[in-house]
């Protein structure tokens, strides 16, 4: 199983549970539901981000 397919199975499931406990926390005092969402998906952009820059890509052999 290649590591896209895994991610693919995982990452509906992943947002299920991140959707169930922002609907649990919507009156929360720190990250409220919605802002816990969207403040996940921005870390998971940025983490995305940072793999972009050249010392996280892999280097042809010379």
């Amino acid at each position: 199983m290649t590591g896209m397919s895994l991610f693919k199975a995982a990452a509906p499931a992943a947002a299920g549970i991140i959707f169930s406990w922002a609907q649990k926390r919507q009156y929360a005092s720190f990250l409220p539901g919605d802002q816990m969402v969207f403040f996940i998906l921005n870390a998971v952009e940025f983490i995305g981000l940072l793999l972009t820059f050249k010392p996280f890509l892999a280097q042809p052999n010379k």
